[in-house]
């Protein structure tokens, strides 16, 4: 169970109290790891000081894993850390636990004894005087990465006992590394293209999600300081040891880096029960043919013609790639492949939104939105390209 403490003061109109910011980090110091029920992965308790006369609690679940529980105090200063704020709240987590078991869920799982029990297991051992409080704040930063790190450890636990039907199709991936700015690049940029396209086109499902974020560091536990904080991503996590990376050459490099991204792939799919055949074809896919492999972003075909729009993952994303359209002829297997536009990869999709198959020519219609039409004139594309197909197979262009 994990507590998030916020606080409001109604008369002074601060958000902060230094004494609860500190009770945060000594809940969660015990209580993250331990399971009190599948309802509510966190308990929110905003603690309101100076409430007007008709102030309404909150009392409700918020986006369906948190308990958010508003509790009345009494607290003396906010700005200064001292015993009485945090012993007081302390004290007042048992009324928001009590609370949680009236707030209204189509079916509640909460172990409200077992948590009170463990609440009353650390009260004698949290800190009783401002001396032993501030001795404890002299250790804040240190406890505060532990707890994120067996935060990470215990959603990974209950992911991987509590499979989920795999419902949604990953489209991406995104990679977010501990090291300083552009360490890792062009690599990371590079296999992060190629591991969204592949992954996207093997129609590789996860349970709630749409793209994978890795988290990179030189330690596991550095890499699981990052946590999602929406639905329609999750992170993975691994490591790279950067005194090694430092010293290979480029090519050397550009291995340790999608090594990294396999170790996070291969646990996120252990953990969420995700398709490994799929995702183990993907990685050797990329082993095999490179950075510089050619990818398919879209296709369309029917009973005379295969139409593919490819292209090559630049080495930087500041380079736009170069997007063509290759065309083959079922009966003679005649190819011809003709240049479309050099388009960035993320607004890829404003220009290339639908491949139509006529009768003499392939249209590729741009996206039909406000957003689209306003990314198309600021890089000055149009919304449409024409290719008319026997010059295509038969003209200047065939290959």
């Amino acid at each position: 169970m994990r507590f998030l403490i916020e606080y409001k003061d109604f008369g002074t109109k601060e958000e902060k109290n230094k004494s609860l910011i500190l009770l945060d980090t000594f809940l969660n110091e015990h209580f993250i790891g331990e399971f009190h029920g599948f309802t509510f992965e966190s308990i929110l308790i905003r603690f309101i000081n100076n409430a007007p006369p008709k102030k309404k609690f909150k009392l409700k679940s918020l986006y369906k894993i948190i308990a958010e529980v508003e509790i009345e105090g009494n607290f003396t200063n906010n700005v200064k850390l001292n015993i009485h704020d945090f012993q007081h709240g302390l004290l007042k987590v048992e009324e928001a636990i009590n609370k949680v078991s009236q707030i209204e869920v189509n079916k509640l799982d909460f172990n409200k004894d077992k948590l009170l029990n463990s609440l009353n297991n650390i009260i004698d051992i949290a800190p009783q005087t401002d001396e032993e409080l501030k001795n404890y704040a002299k250790k804040e930063k240190e406890i505060n990465f532990l707890n994120t790190v067996k935060r990470v450890d215990s959603l990974i636990y209950s992911y991987k006992i509590n499979p989920r039907p795999l419902l949604k199709r990953i489209i991406g991936v995104r990679l977010y590394d501990h090291f300083e700015r552009n360490t890792l690049a062009p690599y990371d940029y590079i296999y992060s293209q190629l591991f969204s396209n592949l992954l996207r086109r093997a129609e590789v499902m996860s349970p709630d999600y749409d793209e994978i974020y890795f988290s990179i560091a030189e330690t596991m536990e550095q890499a699981k300081q990052s946590i999602a904080i929406d639905e329609f991503f999750k992170y993975t996590y691994s490591t790279l040891n950067l005194s090694e990376y430092n010293q290979v050459d480029d090519e050397a490099k550009a291995n340790m880096v999608f090594h990294s991204m396999c170790e996070g792939l291969r646990l996120i799919a252990d953990f969420d029960h995700l398709e490994k055949e799929k995702i183990e074809g993907v990685i050797e896919y990329i082993a095999k043919n490179g950075i510089d492999m050619e990818l398919i972003y879209a296709t369309a075909q029917n009973k005379d013609y295969l139409a593919e729009i490819v292209y090559h993952v630049p080495r930087s994303h500041l380079t736009k790639a170069e997007f063509k359209l290759r065309l083959t002829e079922f009966n003679t297997n005649k190819t011809g492949i003709i240049a479309i536009d050099k388009l960035d990869i993320y607004y890829a999709p404003y220009s290339i939104g639908k491949i139509q198959l006529k009768k003499n020519e392939i249209v590729i219609k741009g996206r039909n939105s406000l957003r689209a039409e306003v990314s198309r004139e600021i890089d000055k594309l149009p919304s449409e390209y024409r290719f008319n197909i026997k010059e295509m197979l038969y003209g200047n262009s065939s290959v």
